[in-house]
């Protein structure tokens, strides 16, 4: 009974960030190298951005000037979640299996950071919030509701289980 109360949980959960998102879907995982790059063809309110994973720091891997996402962090965030759950995202791109995040090091799980504001703007921000997206598993598993508050010279290099998500509109 408790398995069948804890899947109609995850269903209306589903449902809601559908919702909170718009309309949303991830087409395709980009793979390079054997690893995922990112993804291609999020869609947010009829929009499409690309997602690219990078290791580094904020105020490394960003483009100059860039202060966050604001909710669009979220936005995606709930987008890839949504896209691996309905199974829009293949659990193993390409046929093969237990592919990892390029910058992720860790074969258990990875938080991939979306920055959605900072104090500063890059490459001399400060301190920035972000919207996390835990993979595991072959597949996005969680977003958590709290923005996670970080020092923008955090490097993710040093981090084997932490990336950033660069976010760009589709070509």
């Amino acid at each position: 009974m408790q398995r069948i109360v804890k899947q109609g949980f995850r269903g209306v959960m589903i449902a809601m960030c559908i919702g909170a998102a718009g309309t949303a879907q991830a087409q395709s995982f980009v793979v390079d190298t054997g690893v995922i790059s990112g993804v291609t063809g999020v869609e947010i309110q009829g929009s499409l951005y690309d997602v690219t994973f990078a290791d580094g720091s904020f105020n490394s891997v960003y483009p100059s000037e860039l202060s966050g996402y604001g909710q669009l962090a979220r936005a995606v965030a709930q987008a890839l979640l949504v896209a691996s759950e309905s199974g829009a995202l293949p659990a193993n791109p390409g046929g093969v299996r237990n592919r990892q995040l390029h910058g992720c090091r860790s074969r258990d799980s990875c938080t991939v950071l979306i920055p959605e504001h900072s104090t500063g703007a890059a490459p001399s921000a400060q301190t920035t919030y972000a919207v996390e997206v835990i993979y595991s598993g072959e597949r996005f598993r969680s977003v958590p509701s709290k923005l996670w508050p970080f020092d923008a010279s955090t490097d993710t290099v040093h981090m084997p289980d932490m990336l950033y998500a660069i976010i760009t509109p589709a070509r």
